[in-house]
């Protein structure tokens, strides 16, 4: 039976955890840590109203910062690709693009 030929490994190896590994596929372009923080707190300070809510004439406070295009889509993690959204906007906005799913198509 053949096998796979013997792997080198210094000493104190130990497999990567999932957080650890490189992205190789789609790479993450989120911003993270406190420079994501302070963006969020912008776009929060900046739409202290639902876009989508304001849209009908209703206003409902904003709960969460949302990527208009998404970063798996090609979106950017710009302030012009953020918008504030409600949460039931939100979820009704995420649901669309996973039944869209792709990459807006």
């Amino acid at each position: 039976m053949p096998q796979a030929p013997p792997t080198f490994r210094p000493p104190g190896w130990k497999p990567k955890a999932a957080w650890e590994r490189q992205a190789t596929i789609f790479p993450d372009r989120r911003k993270r840590g406190r420079a994501g923080q302070r963006d969020r707190a912008v776009v929060l300070a900046e739409e202290p109203f639902c876009r989508k809510c304001l849209e009908g004439g209703k206003y409902v406070k904003t709960d969460v910062v949302d990527h208009i295009i998404p970063l798996a889509w090609g979106g950017s993690d710009s302030r012009g690709n953020k918008q504030g959204l409600c949460d039931p906007c939100h979820d009704k906005k995420s649901l669309e693009e996973r039944t869209r799913g792709g990459r807006g198509g």
